[in-house]
């Protein structure tokens, strides 16, 4: 009868470790401000979208359209339209080809100009620097600058870790999360690692993205070449618990049947 209790009391415990798994550590967000239950449109969350300054490495994409059609020419790498979607198909992403690298003196070289100094400058900042120099020159042309991409890389617990890049300006640690796959079952959602490339030199940040709280902190926008890094959670140590919980649905079953075999045998035998 000792036995029988004791494999009983296994069971039991076994269940209870493959059914009560608390939520709080997979539910992103929590604690978000809602007016009622089910109302979430007085949610809000004061966005830090700060200006980002233009590092070392850096690529711009810089479009001159002027009168001189010489200095048009000069602009576009000296290719044409139909000539740039030709190699666009051929090799995919053009952007470190045809795009200006901020060297390690913060400067761009460019046509006609030279190198102009915009490290540590914003896009519109920068924009303004360079139409200074131009103004030299030329009386009329249209400028145009951006951030040719938007890298970024994720590693970790991820179903598709790797390097990525967004052509658009801003992109979320939520949206970057999405693109690598989101996160796998055992990726510890408390202790995200954020490494960001500041002038001084590099960051790390530790985020919990289960609070809505990440949304206004300076960290939910990423900057270009942030890398995410997704730990396991400790339960790693016993393997990955999605199984472990797999494993012990099949287990129990059959120690239940062992048990009622047991049963049925020290009836008989009294």
């Amino acid at each position: 009868m000792k036995i029988n209790k004791l494999i009983s009391i296994g069971i039991l415990g076994l269940a209870l470790l493959s059914s009560c798994v608390s939520n709080k550590k997979y539910i992103l967000l929590q604690n978000a401000k809602t007016s009622s239950p089910t109302d979430t449109s007085k949610s809000s969350y004061q966005l830090d979208r700060s200006i980002y300054k233009l590092q070392v490495n850096d690529v711009l994409y810089i479009s001159l359209v002027s009168t001189d059609e010489n200095v048009t020419k000069a602009f576009s790498h000296g290719m044409g339209s139909q000539q740039m979607m030709q190699v666009q198909s051929q090799i995919g992403n053009m952007v470190y080809l045809t795009g200006y690298t901020i060297n390690s003196l913060g400067q761009l070289d460019l046509p006609v100009l030279g190198n102009v100094k915009v490290g540590g400058l914003s896009i519109e900042e920068a924009k303004k620097t360079i139409e200074s120099e131009l103004n030299k020159y030329f009386k009329v042309y249209h400028l145009i600058i951006k951030l040719n991409e938007m890298p970024f890389t994720v590693l970790g617990e991820v179903s598709r870790p790797g390097r990525y890049s967004g052509m658009v300006n801003q992109i979320t640690l939520t949206e970057a999360l999405g693109l690598a796959g989101d996160l796998s079952p055992i990726a510890n959602r408390r202790n995200i690692t954020l490494i960001r490339q500041m002038p001084e030199g590099a960051k790390i940040y530790k985020l919990d993205i289960t609070q809505a709280d990440v949304i206004n902190t300076p960290y939910y926008f990423l900057r270009p070449n942030d890398v995410i890094y997704v730990e396991p959670l400790k339960s790693r140590s016993i393997g990955n618990f999605s199984n472990f919980q797999n494993s012990l649905q099949t287990i129990t079953p059959l120690l239940t049947t062992l048990v009622l075999a047991l049963n049925t045998y020290i009836i008989i035998t009294r």
